[in-house]
């Protein structure tokens, strides 16, 4: 079993798509956007379904990913020229280039394991955001322990990802500790009978955690919202802790 080969293994790559088709977070970010074209940055890029999609609306985009096998995925797709893509952290980004909008989606944010790791990425945001730019992310809200309900009993149907062919995935939490959580992926494709196992570890911080290293970095709060659909955000029931960045005046 290998930790996080989710990122790394050609075959779970393959299925990422189909696991992740669901786009309420992606809606909500583009809503955000003003008239086109605006210069966009799309860390943890994975497969490139949202930066594909930005570009096709005419925005300039970047994006960047730490994992080789999914930026080489997310190029062969259709509309890849229209994108610079980079491997890496953001780091890698040339800071010539200031962004007006800076995403990371699919609660990437929560692979950053320590407060020195997350405050090295807004370091990493400050470096590349434009004047009046703004730094959108996500990660779930620890008060409604939604670990609690990662387990076999309440894995979802299998998914097609070709036509004969289909995937199911189970979730076992292995320990939580220090707002860590780790924990293991089964993926089940049929009709082969097949399993392969990843190992992850999450983070979840409060929102105080996240809007003092924030500051501590430079970068006050211009939008916070608790779900998808914009709803005011309650520390209590929450199940997302959706920010929007931008530099203290």
């Amino acid at each position: 079993m290998a930790e996080n080969s989710l990122y790394s293994d050609p075959a779970l790559i393959a299925v990422y798509d189909a696991l992740n088709a669901g786009r309420e977070d992606y809606d909500f970010y583009l809503s955000q956007l003003p008239n086109v074209p605006q210069r966009v940055l799309d860390i943890g890029c994975g497969t490139g379904r949202f930066a594909l999609e930005l570009a096709a609306r005419g925005h300039d985009v970047c994006a960047v990913d730490p994992a080789p096998g999914m930026v080489a995925f997310a190029r062969e797709k259709p509309g890849a020229d229209l994108i610079e893509w980079y491997v890496g952290r953001c780091c890698v980004v040339p800071k010539s280039r200031p962004f007006d909008f800076i995403f990371m989606t699919g609660h990437a944010f929560q692979c950053l394991l320590s407060d020195q790791d997350i405050s090295r990425l807004y370091a990493e945001v400050v470096a590349r955001l434009a004047p009046d730019g703004v730094f959108f992310a996500e990660s779930r809200n620890p008060a409604v322990k939604a670990w609690e309900r990662w387990c076999p009993e309440n894995a979802g149907p299998p998914v097609a990802f070709t036509e004969r062919r289909s995937v199911q995935v189970t979730h076992e939490v292995t320990s939580v500790r220090d707002g860590q959580v780790r924990f293991v992926e089964t993926y089940r494709f049929d009709p082969e009978g097949t399993e392969q196992r990843s190992e992850s570890c999450l983070r979840f911080c409060s929102k105080d955690q996240l809007e003092a290293l924030a500051q501590q970095a430079g970068l006050g709060v211009r939008h916070l919202s608790g779900d998808w659909d914009g709803q005011a955000f309650d520390e209590a029931s929450s199940p997302e802790i959706i920010l929007g960045l931008q530099f203290q005046n």
